[in-house]
């Protein structure tokens, strides 16, 4: 999609291009009437490609946190036996290298790594929960819709990785998948936490 950019005066088609995160090249193809770059006037109609800005960090978070709570108010739950299985839950996993095709594997990091895709971004692409610790930046103060991740079990590579959603009676409140076969908000015990994670 292209604008409109009328030429003022000290204007050269190298700075207009500069300006508009385009190279002159491009600039170029998309006005073929120019036949002389050095030769442009005040008043005259240059087509400008319209550029999105890239979100900032915090836009991300916002869109995959408005993402995981759109997947809890659609009632997301894994389907009770071993022969049925949710095919949004098949969805998440398949953002991740594991590609697990079952609702039982362990889904807290496929959901995480799919309301990260939402975003436009690219999350670990593990199922591993605790790979979330070396992705993006850490954050020292937790906010709402940052990703945390928790201890859980005995070995050192177990874990819970979900979206903080705040704090209640020295609890975190954590909005995840594969919480009671489910996405919700479940509390975990303070003394718990690994970590608080957000993008670059």
């Amino acid at each position: 999609m292209n604008t409109i950019y009328r030429v003022v005066s000290g204007d050269t088609l190298a700075n207009i291009a500069a300006s508009h995160a385009v190279t002159l090249e491009q600039l170029l193809q998309l006005n073929p009437q120019i036949s002389n770059p050095n030769l442009i006037f005040v008043g005259q109609p240059i087509n400008i490609p319209i550029v999105k800005p890239k979100p900032e960090a915090k836009d991300f978070q916002s869109l995959w946190y408005q993402a995981a709570l759109g997947e809890m108010e659609s009632g997301v739950s894994e389907v009770p036996g071993a022969d049925a299985h949710n095919p949004r839950i098949l969805e998440y996993h398949q953002t991740t290298t594991l590609g697990a095709s079952d609702d039982e594997t362990a889904w807290c990091s496929s959901f995480v790594n799919w309301c990260v895709e939402q975003s436009g971004l690219t999350g670990t692409r593990s199922a591993a929960a605790r790979s979330w610790l070396t992705w993006g930046s850490a954050l020292q103060t937790p906010v709402e819709g940052c990703i945390l991740i928790l201890k859980r079990g005995k070995h050192p590579w177990q874990g819970h990785v979900g979206f903080y959603v705040g704090e209640k009676n020295g609890a975190i409140l954590v909005l995840g998948g594969n919480q009671s076969d489910s996405v919700n908000i479940s509390s975990y015990a303070a003394e718990r936490l690994l970590g608080y994670r957000t993008h670059p």
